[in-house]
């Protein structure tokens, strides 16, 4: 059974704007051509990449562009995400989907080149043990794009106006905002060396996606921040190696 927080196991439906990205009918994600170009500073041919909380594939097709052949997997918590994935991309013989939870280990035997987490953590009702696990699979380099900044913030936003007995929401998202230093702090107690990167984006692009394909709902741009409802989302990357 699903938990209270887990709602893109209770809603398939939550991003369907992803499909059409994965397809190639949407435009490209700010934070997708980020990625592939912080990918393309330690990607050599022949190496393999991990992308966990792929969802649909959507990151897929932008790497894609740095290399036709790159040797890609996919994994996602959610089965009806996987075999979407599979089906948008079953002409891609270089690319490969599973279901993998990223609270157990990934691929500790066999670890990957890059390993990459976009837009997930802060999701998460804690970072440790995914980021453990997520280190566990990478061999040389893993980007993870979350929520980092000055205080450690636990947001629940609630999906449906239905709460226990104590004021807590029984459905949410967890929205959660992790004070650098502590995250920096955890990765670099485990051996690994981190690089926090200002995450970039056009914010014309954002305003006319949240205009015309979110239709006033998602991401916006309030006074050159990134925010969705009444939370500023002040997005960050680390860029994790061993020390």
């Amino acid at each position: 059974m699903a938990a209270p927080w887990q709602q893109w196991a209770r809603r398939p439906e939550t991003e369907p704007t992803l499909v059409e990205r994965a397809r190639g009918s949407l435009p490209q994600m700010e934070s997708t051509k980020q990625l592939v170009r912080l990918v393309a500073e330690v990607y050599r041919p022949g190496m393999r990449v991990l992308d966990v909380g792929c969802n649909v594939g959507h990151y897929l097709r932008g790497l894609r562009a740095l290399d036709p052949a790159l040797d890609y997997t996919g994994v996602d918590a959610y089965a009806h995400y996987v075999e979407r994935a599979r089906e948008i991309f079953r002409d891609d013989r270089c690319a490969a989907f599973h279901v993998r939870d990223v609270f157990e280990p990934l691929f500790p035997d066999t670890p990957f080149d890059i390993v990459y987490c976009c837009n997930v953590l802060l999701h998460l009702p804690d970072f440790r043990r995914p980021v453990r696990n997520l280190l566990a699979s990478t061999r040389g380099v893993l980007l993870v794009r979350t929520l980092l900044g000055e205080h450690t913030t636990v947001v629940k936003r609630a999906v449906a106006h239905a709460y226990d007995d104590a004021g807590e929401p029984l459905d949410f998202v967890y929205q959660n905002t992790w004070e650098t230093g502590y995250f920096t702090g955890f990765v670099e107690g485990l051996g690994w060396g981190v690089e926090v990167i200002e995450d970039e984006f056009d914010p014309g692009v954002l305003a006319g996606e949240h205009a015309t394909v979110k239709r006033g709902r998602g991401t916006r741009v309030v006074e050159g921040r990134q925010a969705d409802g009444n939370i500023l989302f002040n997005w960050t990357w680390a860029k994790i190696t061993r020390a």
